[in-house]
């Protein structure tokens, strides 16, 4: 087994087992992908003091997020097609959340139904809506959230993304066939 001790690590694993058109959605994001590299050079200006010889008793994460107790004040963020990159994908990351006690929030683009994760996991999980133009969808989705016992479906958490796919990933993909001349344009 590897030594992981970094998010690089990871990610150098993931490259190695994925196909590319797996990593590179994972890895992109929409249109010029600023936010995307944005997120990543926030994340490095963040440094955590060590402190030693202090102490530890009585410190706790626990807190709570949108009503609900956590352990740490970390969700797991949506990811569409997580199905993808690993069969049941959405239902282990939701059994994870579950086990280290933090909210899991499925992606409107999910591979694994409301459903499928409702009834593999014990705890409520929040759910990423895409509002689309289709009301009588909209309203059968809600009602599934609903019945899932989603809390996001009472109005708690809202999300706004793209509605769209991230273009970032798909001119990645076009972009070397181009060189090579598979594509005109």
């Amino acid at each position: 087994m590897p030594v992981i001790t970094e998010i690089e690590d990871l990610r150098r694993i993931y490259k190695r087992r994925v196909p590319k058109m797996f990593y590179d959605y994972a890895e992109s994001g929409s249109w010029s992908e600023q936010t995307f590299r944005e997120n990543t050079s926030d994340f490095d200006k963040i440094y955590f003091r060590q402190r030693v010889a202090v102490d530890m008793d009585n410190r706790s994460t626990r807190t709570t997020m949108l009503g609900q107790d956590v352990s740490m004040p970390v969700a797991l963020a949506p990811v569409g097609l997580t199905g993808m990159q690993c069969a049941d994908g959405e239902i282990k990351a939701a059994k994870a959340a579950e086990d280290f006690g933090v909210p899991f929030t499925l992606s409107t683009m999910s591979i694994c139904s409301i459903e499928d994760v409702a009834e593999n996991t014990n705890a409520p999980f929040w759910f990423q809506v895409y509002t689309l133009k289709d009301d009588d969808f909209m309203r059968r989705l809600f009602d599934r959230a609903r019945a899932a016992n989603c809390p996001g479906h009472r109005g708690d958490g809202r999300s706004a993304g793209t509605g769209t796919a991230p273009q970032g990933s798909e001119e990645r993909a076009v972009r070397p066939a181009q060189a090579d001349g598979e594509i005109g344009g």
